[in-house]
């Protein structure tokens, strides 16, 4: 009889555990944590990246995956392979230097855990991971006759049948660590005789089952450690990178005694919440580990006499709006649930730091726009970043907050442009046309057009009219009506086809198209706006790097594709134009950021201002920012002073701005009269940008017949001018010169 049963408890003992004994989670990680001088960071926040990043704080950092924070700044050795020192310094909340080289990676950070029903975090580890301290504080804690015992305490036994026969409340327990897992994997939680004897006899079928050091890995793995942010932590590897911010392997004596202390009833030892109580619980294991001399009495004596550390690593979700975005992409292709029940790990392109930068910036600056105008306290934010020659999303905030709404206004809410789109119009013009130039004339003056029966009668913001203007002077005041006749000049057609190239989809063919007057997204006007940084380049748009299983194959891996558009040579000429934009134009106010070169922009409002929009760029980040109401209710603000304000704060945080934009050979810089001449003279000389073959011959030279006959009155002339020596007729010197641009 007795074999019968034992027999029968093994075959289910087998069967249990030749399945699958947990539902692990999946996990949501960061693009690579690279750091570089500039950016906005101190050393408290980078350590906590790193704790995220599964590093490990200690005194004196020699193996990959640990770091020490010192008056000099933070010592790393990272995880990479192969592993790399690296020193990151800090001042005044910036990075001012990282080596050994002006860009370290740290590898990926955790942004989420995505759970099962059971909502338990769990990382399960070989017995070889979890340090012998902390065998030696669970064994001294829970079970010291562990490895001398068949898997049952007959001693323990009959004190639990003592205690039991005495008391009239649930049956008390004698419990062997290998109990405790029997129960844990394969019973109930009540507590009745027969239970009781089904425990004894699937005890003793894992003990036939697995060696003794099988069974310990599994229970470490297993255990109940507590709650935190209301998440069961399971395993002693979670347990150590919830209370203590290290993977196990890290723990110190302190620590592993602290976790060996709390088993019996962690959520009422928990460190996190009864600090004193974990101390005392803390003391009781070193004392037990002293008794069995498993550690020395100058160890206890040392140990027991420090204070107890917490560095808390919460378990709530980062970058709530990029990871929704990512799920919900991964469970379209692998099926509702994929990630949790599969235990996938999912790496996508999102930087840590700018992510929170990104937020940062919409939060404050909404803040701020809220007392500035207090009728815009309901304005919603979006914000999208992204590096222009990958197509990687950098940074995505899809709202103000997520706890209120879960909205993604990133890539789901489509809105009106507004003058964002004149940019786009004058690339086009510029692919059209070798022969425009920043400087080309444009009429500003009243227009009229019949569009489906009915008089179209556009006009500029201000409501004036400023006569013939340049192009440089159409998109940096941001004229509507020169920027209509340069729609025109492409072809509405050619520009409705050429704008949904760069997936604006919606553009239309009508004159209303030329002010924005359809609808994208955020991500949308992001990526179309790489054409500028990326020469010409459009690429496709990447939140999704790759999925891998538990087991390390990789499930899904996103493919990067570029597409040119236009050459390099339109793409200079535009950017040129959109630095003026921020030097003197719309964009202005980002120089009190401290922002003055490498960046270039156009901000955009719609009517009554809905849409407030800023879409900016350096020579290597995107990033396009909306602010408005859900509904679409006026919100009576500009694009510079809603949106500009998130985009300077974010950009002069990141430390991106810097470098210079790509030049082409194609492009070149001569002097030109941008205002007019007057008895031979021109009132305004300024360097501006030319495709190559097309600049002015003479510069600032009155042209043609006037040039002779100045020249024939020069003697007479009280403006007649010294000669200067002849020209240089060398190459165009390759370096930006200031422009001398009429206000």
């Amino acid at each position: 009889m007795f074999f019968t049963i034992l027999h029968g408890a093994s075959q289910e003992v087998r069967d249990t555990l030749s399945r699958p004994l947990w539902d692990l989670p999946g996990h949501v990680y960061s693009g690579p944590l690279t750091l570089w001088p500039g950016l906005a960071l101190t050393a408290e926040e980078l350590a906590s990246e790193l704790r995220a990043g599964g590093y490990a704080q200690v005194d004196t950092p020699t193996n990959p995956g640990e770091f020490t924070v010192a008056s000099g700044g933070l010592h790393a050795v990272t995880r990479l392979d192969p592993a790399v020192e690296v020193l990151v310094t800090f001042r005044d909340g910036i990075i001012t230097s990282t080596s050994p080289s002006n860009r370290v990676d740290f590898g990926p950070v955790l942004l989420a855990s995505v759970r099962s029903s059971e909502n338990e975090e769990r990382t399960p580890r070989e017995l070889s991971d979890f340090p012998e301290n902390l065998q030696k504080a669970v064994l001294a804690m829970e079970d010291t006759r562990f490895f001398d015992h068949g898997g049952v305490s007959i001693p323990g036994i009959l004190r639990a049948l003592v205690r039991n026969l005495m008391s009239d409340g649930p049956m008390q327990g004698g419990s062997t660590i290998s109990q405790q897992l029997t129960k844990n994997l394969f019973l109930t939680p009540e507590r009745t005789w027969t239970r009781k004897l089904n425990e004894l006899f699937l005890t003793l079928a894992l003990e036939r089952e697995l060696e003794k050091s099988e069974i310990l890995t599994l229970y470490l793995n297993e255990v109940y450690w507590g709650q935190a942010g209301g998440v069961a932590i399971c395993g002693a590897d979670q347990a150590a990178r919830t209370y203590f911010g290290k993977p196990v392997e890290h723990l110190s004596l302190s620590e592993a005694a602290t976790l060996g202390g709390i088993i019996s009833a962690p959520n009422r030892y928990s460190p996190l919440r009864h600090p004193e109580k974990a101390l005392e619980r803390r003391n009781m294991a070193l004392g037990r580990m002293l008794a069995t001399q498993w550690i020395t009495p100058e160890k206890f004596e040392r140990v027991s006499a420090e204070p107890l550390e917490v560095v808390h690593v919460p378990t709530s979700r980062r970058a709530p709006y990029a990871v929704d975005a990512v799920v919900e992409q991964i469970e379209s292709s692998l099926g509702d649930g994929a990630i949790a029940s599969g235990g996938l790990s999912v790496h996508t392109t999102i930087h840590p730091v700018l992510q929170s930068l990104a937020e940062q910036s919409a939060h404050g600056a909404l803040e701020t726009l809220s007392t500035a105008h207090p009728e815009a306290s309901d304005a919603q934010v979006a914000v999208v970043a992204l590096d222009p020659q990958t197509g990687n999303v950098l940074a995505l905030v899809g709202g103000r907050n997520y706890a209120s709404s879960q909205f993604n206004r990133a890539i789901q809410a489509s809105r009106q442009l507004g003058s964002t789109v004149k940019p786009l119009t004058l690339v086009a013009a510029f692919e059209k046309d070798p022969d425009l130039s920043p400087s080309s004339p444009l009429l500003d003056e009243p227009i009229e057009r019949l569009v489906d029966g009915e008089t179209w009668s556009p006009s500029n913001y201000d409501g004036t009219y400023a006569g013939e203007v340049s192009l440089r002077e159409t998109i940096s005041r941001s004229r509507n009506i020169p920027a209509v006749l340069l729609a025109e000049e492409v072809g509405l057609a050619n520009l409705s086809s050429w704008l949904q190239d760069l997936g604006l989809n919606r553009a239309t063919a009508l004159p209303s198209v030329s002010l924005g007057a359809f609808d994208a997204t955020p991500m949308d006007l992001a990526r179309a706006y790489s054409i500028f940084p990326a020469s010409g380049e459009v690429p496709s748009v990447q939140l999704l790097d790759e999925v891998r299983s538990p087991g390390g194959d990789i499930l899904n891996r996103s493919s990067k594709t570029t597409t040119r558009l236009v050459s390099p040579r339109s793409a200079a000429l535009a950017t040129s134009v959109l630095e003026t934009v921020m030097e003197s134009g719309t964009g202005a106010s980002a120089a009190t950021y401290g922002l003055h070169n490498s960046v270039a922009g156009k901000s955009g409002t719609t009517d009554d201002g809905r849409d407030a929009w800023f879409v900016g760029f350096t020579p290597d980040l995107v990033v396009a920012v909306w602010v408005g109401r859900d509904g679409g209710e006026p919100l009576g603000l500009t694009g510079s002073s809603a949106a500009l304000p998130v985009w300077s704060q974010f950009i002069a945080s990141s430390g991106r701005a810097t470098g210079t934009f790509p030049m082409p050979e194609s492009v070149v810089e001569a002097e030109t009269c941008a205002g007019v001449f007057l008895q031979g003279e021109c009132t305004s000389c300024v360097v501006e940008v030319f495709t190559a073959g097309t600049e002015p011959l003479d510069g600032c030279e009155p042209p043609g017949v006037l040039s002779s006959i100045w020249d024939m009155l020069g003697d007479v002339s009280p403006f007649s001018r010294t000669l200067e020596p002849e020209a240089d007729t060398s190459p165009p010197e390759r370096k930006k010169r200031k422009r001398r641009w009429r206000r």
